[in-house]
Parts: structure tokens; C-alpha cells; sequence
């Protein structure tokens, strides 16, 4: 959870870097809370998956305010392994969405690249 926290505290930083537990645990627990929060609009809310017009507003709203910071750690992780964060914009490709994902799968380099210092957490 402290990685979770961490993409909080550094949601305006697209410098620097972060290491690959930095990124996977973010995306764990945005999975997780994303998941709870999925259920909450279908239990709570009246959330209904098979009609266009409903709307799951607690998924919603936990997505609009994790956009941010699942931005800059996805950039930074993109930094450990020396490449542009612009490299992030793969995704709008069928091909580059496996790109990315390889991009964040990697071991980041241990010493100094383009992008700074490795990161120490």
C-alpha cells in the first residue's frame, strides 16, 4: 500500500524514475480498490454492466482521481528503463499496447541513465 500512497505524493513528478515494485504494486492496489469499488456501484448504487446509459459513479470517480497519478508512475517507470515517457502514447496502437507493457516488464537499469539516478525506496 505504501507504493499506492507513494504515486499519490508524487502525482505532479514525470521526472525521475521508478522501479518496477513502485509501478506493479501501484497497479495492484488500483486493480484492487478498482475491483471494490466496481462492486460497490453494483451492490450500493444500481450500477447495471448490460445497460448503456447506467453508470458506475463510485468506479468513476476512483478512476478520475487516480488518472493522474497512474500517469506520472507509468512515465517514471518508462524513465527507469531510459526510455521518454512519450514511449507511454504506444498504447493508442494495437502493437504498442504489448510494447509498454514489455517497457514495464523489464529490470530498470541499476546505475545512472538519462532520466537521473536509479530510484532508492
Amino acid at each position: 500500500m505504501k507504493y499506492f500512497i507513494l504515486a499519490f505524493k508524487n502525482w505532479n513528478k514525470f521526472k525521475g524514475r521508478a522501479n518496477r515494485s513502485e509501478f506493479w504494486y501501484f497497479t495492484l492496489f488500483y486493480f484492487i480498490i478498482g475491483t471494490i469499488f466496481y462492486y460497490i456501484d453494483l451492490s450500493f448504487l444500481g450500477y447495471n454492466p448490460m445497460d448503456p446509459t447506467s453508470i458506475g459513479v463510485s468506479q468513476s470517480i476512483f478512476g478520475l482521481l487516480v488518472l493522474i497519478p497512474s500517469l506520472s508512475v507509468t512515465v517514471r517507470r518508462l524513465h527507469d528503463v531510459n526510455k521518454s515517457g512519450w514511449n507511454f502514447l504506444w498504447i493508442f496502437t494495437i502493437i504498442g499496447v504489448f510494447y509498454v507493457l514489455y517497457l514495464n516488464i523489464i529490470k530498470g537499469n541499476n546505475e545512472d541513465n538519462s532520466y537521473g539516478p536509479p530510484s532508492k525506496i
